[in-house]
């Protein structure tokens, strides 16, 4: 099979879109179920960018006939990482200044954030919590990636 020409960019982002609307569909579902102030569940939707990732790199290498470039891969991670974390900070910042003004505090008086936080800084800060993760994420599955024979299906390669 010929490599195509699909790009790490295209990929990434497609990914980081996906996995941006599961965050914010988690987090909807929490506040539906009662949740949204345990803060310290939302850090279960990182599970999104584990598969998120690993679906993108999965995807990718199949496209370019089993064979990813190392660097390549790190950047389909930290996209997607930026990518999904910037949509949710987006709604976040929609959703504490238009649909409960409340969440602010209750962030302000969880451990995981300084008790000042500001919108702005609930912006950033989650944009930062999605990006290195992203990109560890990658440089941890790239080691089974790189190799041409590890793929994610059956397919030979």
């Amino acid at each position: 099979m010929a490599p195509s020409n699909v790009s790490y960019q295209k990929v990434s982002l497609k990914y980081g879109i996906f996995v941006g609307i599961a965050h914010v569909l988690f987090f909807l579902l929490m506040r539906v179920l009662g949740f949204s102030n345990a803060i310290e569940l939302s850090f279960i939707s990182g599970i999104f960018l584990v598969i998120g990732i690993c679906v993108a790199l999965a995807n990718f290498k199949k496209a370019k006939g089993g064979m990813i470039n190392y660097f390549q891969g790190l950047a389909i991670g930290a996209t997607v990482g930026v990518v999904s974390s910037t949509i949710l900070a987006l709604f976040l910042v929609l959703y504490v200044t238009t649909i409960d003004t409340a969440y602010l505090a209750n962030l302000q008086a969880s451990a995981l954030f300084p008790e000042s936080i500001s919108v702005l800084a609930l912006f950033a800060l989650t944009i930062v919590y999605g990006s290195w993760p992203g990109f560890w994420l990658a440089f941890i599955a790239m080691q089974w990636f790189k190799k041409p024979q590890h793929t994610m299906s059956n397919d030979k390669v």
